[in-house]
């Protein structure tokens, strides 16, 4: 006789004349039921309504309490922090550059295109990370470029 394996074969081993012997099938299928019944409501497991606390008014303050003085160095932003390599720019990758619109000694800010390099017919614009003056412009229209090479600095 060949035994059959599996769920079914395990199911028809533990249940004889319709009912299961086997206790831990039994609690088994029993947890099944229980959490795949509609006949139970589920309000059980929801948590039981509270509710919020209402919101204490607080009155308005005095007119003899003292106003808090605030320093103008703090209501002023501050400077962003420069680092050395913040004066190189390099390029990003190999290409053309096929436009340059800012010359030597003229203020650029952060993230303002300088220049454009083309590379697999795409344009990308090439912007400092700080606010400066152009020092140098070590590249011009038509020049190839390398990738990590110097294209501008910033005083």
């Amino acid at each position: 006789m060949v035994e059959e394996e599996g769920p079914s074969a395990m199911a028809a081993a533990a249940a004889v004349g319709g009912h299961i012997t086997d206790r831990w099938t039994q609690h088994a299928i029993g947890d099944l039921q229980a959490s795949h019944t509609l006949s139970v409501p589920l309000v059980r497991w929801a948590p039981e309504p509270v509710e919020p606390p209402a919101p204490e008014i607080q009155e308005a303050p005095d007119a003899t309490e003292p106003e808090i003085a605030i320093p103008e160095t703090v209501l002023h932003a501050r400077p962003q922090p420069r680092l050395a390599e913040d004066a190189v720019c390099r390029s990003p990758i190999c290409g053309q550059v096929i436009a340059v619109f800012a010359a030597a000694g003229q203020p650029v800010a952060r993230r303002q295109p300088v220049l454009v390099i083309e590379a697999m017919k795409m344009e990308n614009h090439v912007s400092p990370e700080v606010d400066g003056v152009l020092k140098t412009v070590h590249v011009s229209p038509g020049d190839k470029v390398k990738a990590g090479q110097i294209l501008f600095e910033l005083i």
